[in-house]
């Protein structure tokens, strides 16, 4: 796995703006210090390690700042990259597996070379560093691909938001209904515009974003645990208005072989997390017909719904077109 050319791409997709620049120092700064890596092999110069590990120290700075300017809409030029990690590291607004990178790379290596201008670093260490901090960057590149999806997502959506809103409440007041038709509409507007293929990121950010835009009485969070003693059990939204909760999983292909676990898992999130409802969205990325194929499905409990919208018609978890297309 080429962890670089990995990051190389997450940069490579977003779209362009302020944090373009910063960005794309961040990624030279890592290539370089595969460089010194490579070099203080080669030649057997141990100096060479070290400088690694301070061009990793420039590239974690350079992404904490930029997801700083990104995340918070705040331009970080003026604030001190110790107050930067302060605010990270207090915030909230990383998720876990983010946080706990973040966390490894300052104590292991940004404030030991930082404040110990004596210390030497050997090979495994340097690549150790570069692993992390690529690592990190990577996670963190995801956090601001789905920011970025969701202001963009906020924006475009509010022309149509009032629109919505007020033919939505003629239909139904609960909140399945609310989020299953504003997911509907995101179905028939994102078709029209033939989109790319994004990442799960972008999905999630974008998805996210049109909700909060349609249904702004309601409070939205992604990759949300659903259990306090259990934090592996998340959806990948869930949306909470008054008493009434709602998930939401997201996914990209439609595997008939997968189907039925993928029924079972949601039900069991569901039921498990007294959850109200949910809804199993499968994006309009597959064919480019402006059809919605919506399937109900009464829980095992009796009292709670799973609503389905598919870009295909699917029955007893069997597509009624060609397999082909859920490859």
């Amino acid at each position: 796995m080429d962890i670089v050319a990995i990051l190389r791409k997450k940069v490579s997709i977003l779209d362009l703006g302020e944090h373009s620049a910063g960005l794309k120092a961040m990624l030279s700064h890592i290539e370089t210090a595969f460089r010194h890596l490579t070099r203080g092999k080669k030649d057997e110069d141990q100096t060479a390690f070290t400088d690694a590990i301070y061009r990793t120290n420039q590239a974690f700075e350079g992404a904490i700042k930029e997801a700083y300017r990104v995340l918070t809409n705040k331009n970080p030029d003026n604030i001190r990259p110790y107050d930067i990690e302060l605010h990270f590291s207090k915030s909230g607004t990383f998720r876990q597996r983010v946080l706990d990178q973040f966390t490894n790379y300052r104590k292991e290596w940004r404030n030991p070379s930082t404040h110990d201008y004596k210390l030497d670093f050997n090979e495994s260490e340097a690549f150790l560093a570069i692993v992390s901090v690529t690592a990190f960057s990577c996670l963190l590149l995801d956090e601001i691909a789905q920011k970025i999806a969701y202001d963009k997502e906020v924006i475009s959506a509010q022309r149509i938001a009032e629109q919505f809103r007020s033919e939505i409440n003629v239909v139904n007041g609960d909140l399945l209904t609310k989020t299953k038709e504003a997911l509907k509409v995101y179905f028939v507007q994102h078709t029209t515009r033939q989109v790319g293929k994004g990442t799960a990121a972008q999905w999630l950010g974008s998805v996210s974003g049109f909700l909060a835009a349609t249904m702004p009485e309601a409070q939205i969070r992604t990759d949300a645990p659903l259990d306090v003693e259990k934090l592996h059990k998340t959806a990948d939204l869930l949306i909470e208005c008054g008493n009434e909760k709602v998930i939401v999983e997201i996914k990209n292909r439609l595997n008939i072989l997968t189907y039925q676990n993928i029924i079972d898992q949601i039900e069991h999130l569901i039921i498990s997390s007294a959850i109200d409802g949910g809804v199993i969205f499968f994006l309009p990325t597959m064919i480019n017909e402006m059809k919605i194929h919506e399937t109900e499905r009464v829980l095992p409990d009796g009292k709670r719904v799973l609503h389905i919208i598919s870009p295909i018609p699917i029955k007893n978890g069997r597509s009624l077109l060609s397999p082909d297309v859920t490859r």
